[in-house]
């Protein structure tokens, strides 16, 4: 078994990458000067300022490990809140936060959930949040980067990084309303925030998967 590592979460400017999702067509690179002017542009017709909020009907945070050799099991938190606050003039300083109902924690199987919010795992008693806050972010490039942040599970606050695509900025054909989506990927070690137990024959290593819609809040 092992640990989920929130965050959501979502995912700090991580809405700064896509702003400029709709790209660029020429073989030459443009100068840094012309990268500003086009980004100015498309932020002013694309996704503006304000806060996102996480679409909970469209927001996942899933995470898995190995099982003795045998098994690669899925688990996921079923109650998450995130949110971004996003600045479309300097998006480098937008942030993400994350907030996740330990005890929502859900492997399919009741008695392995119970196990799971017991102690000696996530001890949902006595730490039932876990929270992540985006710290800084880094872009690769037009639609991908380098989000930083804390992640506190059990009281413990440890830094880490995700790897983050912008799948798009833009407004929801449904909702009409500015909408983000992203992804974020890392893997952690579960000892570090203090769940090691099994390990290693349960691995340490823990990989983990958010995908998310944020919409603009009113």
């Amino acid at each position: 078994m092992n640990l989920i590592k929130p965050a959501i979460i979502s995912i700090t400017g991580l809405a700064l990458l896509g702003l400029t999702a709709c790209g660029q067509s020429t073989a030459q690179a443009p100068s840094p000067e012309a990268k500003k002017d086009e980004m100015a542009a498309l932020t002013a017709i694309g996704v503006p300022s304000g806060t996102y909020i996480m679409d909970k009907t469209h927001g996942y945070v899933t995470f898995s490990y190995n099982h003795l050799s045998f098994s690669n099991p899925q688990l996921r938190f079923r109650d998450v809140d995130a949110s971004i606050e996003f600045n479309a003039d300097a998006p480098e300083t937008s942030t993400v936060t994350a907030t996740i109902n330990a005890a929502s924690i859900d492997s399919g199987v009741d008695v392995f959930d119970e196990h799971l919010n017991a102690e000696g795992f996530f001890n949902t008693a006595a730490h039932p949040k876990i929270s992540f806050k985006s710290t800084s972010f880094t872009r690769a490039d037009q639609n991908t980067g380098t989000m930083t942040g804390e992640l506190n599970i059990l009281g413990q606050v440890h830094e880490l990084s995700f790897d983050v695509v912008l799948l798009a900025a833009k407004t929801n054909p449904i909702t009409s309303q500015p909408t983000l989506g992203v992804e974020a990927r890392t893997t952690i070690s579960r000892t570090a925030w203090g769940l090691g137990q099994y390990a290693p024959a349960v691995s340490d290593d823990v990989d983990i998967l958010i995908t998310a819609e944020f919409n603009k809040a009113e």
